[in-house]
């Protein structure tokens, strides 16, 4: 188990509770576990593991009011017991980069541009990915975007959702940023995504936030972005292949 996600796993047994986890963290541990994290509506996240096991959590919405109360933190740690999962017995894991010398990813998803930082170290570099397929076009991509005009599931664009998921191949802690819920949420789409194309890249998010207002700036982004990795770093250029270079 990563390192992060065993910090997560400590706080929810600590004694006494411990304020301050976010629903994010505790979402990317059980994902990590295999979890499946259905939305349920009203901000209730319903948590399933692999072995059955099963509870709702009332997960604050925003990154201004990110934390559990200690109903959902209770919930959480009864899933894990009931599952054997402690901090005494987590999986086997090696050891990986800590601080400022880890990748961190920040994604601010959206069907019609994904910005990407990437942190290392006090530098910070910024690109965006656009899709050139399906969500490229001039479709509604809000409510029914995933309808054609039969009424059938029309195709997810695989191409930008396998180029979102390159530029997090090398990462080594990943947080996703966005708004929306169901198939308008890209957070929610891409996680799906990784499921069933990149199991592996799961394990590597660390959060997943909710953001009240969609057009934040990039500076704005990045001091989410210090919120969970600790420093605001300098930004420069992002260069991937065939992508609108963005220079802060």
């Amino acid at each position: 188990m990563k390192r992060h996600h065993l910090r997560t796993l400590q706080a929810l047994y600590a004694h006494p509770l411990q304020h301050g986890v976010r629903g994010s963290q505790v979402e990317a541990l059980c994902r990590a576990l295999g979890a499946e994290v259905t939305e349920l509506g009203d901000r209730r996240l319903r948590l399933r593991l692999p072995g059955g096991q099963e509870t709702w959590i009332q997960a604050s919405c925003g990154v201004r009011q990110p934390d559990l109360d200690a109903e959902a933190l209770m919930r959480v740690r009864h899933l894990l017991q009931e599952a054997g999962v402690t901090p005494d017995h987590p999986e086997a894991d090696a050891a990986s980069p800590r601080g400022d010398q880890s990748r961190r990813l920040v994604l601010h998803l959206d069907h019609h541009a994904t910005d990407v930082f990437r942190l290392e170290g006090e530098d910070a570099e910024h690109a965006v990915l656009r899709p050139h397929g399906v969500w490229g076009s001039d479709q509604n991509l809000t409510h029914r975007h995933d309808r054609d005009a039969t009424g059938q599931r029309a195709p997810r664009d695989t191409d930008y959702l396998a180029r979102i998921t390159a530029a997090m191949a090398d990462a080594d802690a990943i947080l996703l940023l966005g708004h929306g819920t169901g198939e308008s949420d890209m957070r929610q789409v891409l996680l799906h995504y990784l499921e069933s194309h990149r199991r592996d890249l799961l394990e590597k998010v660390v959060g997943v936030e909710t953001l009240d207002d969609a057009g934040l700036s990039p500076a704005a982004l990045l001091a989410i972005a210090r919120e969970h990795f600790g420093n605001l770093p300098h930004r420069r250029p992002l260069v991937i292949p065939g992508q609108e270079v963005v220079r802060g």
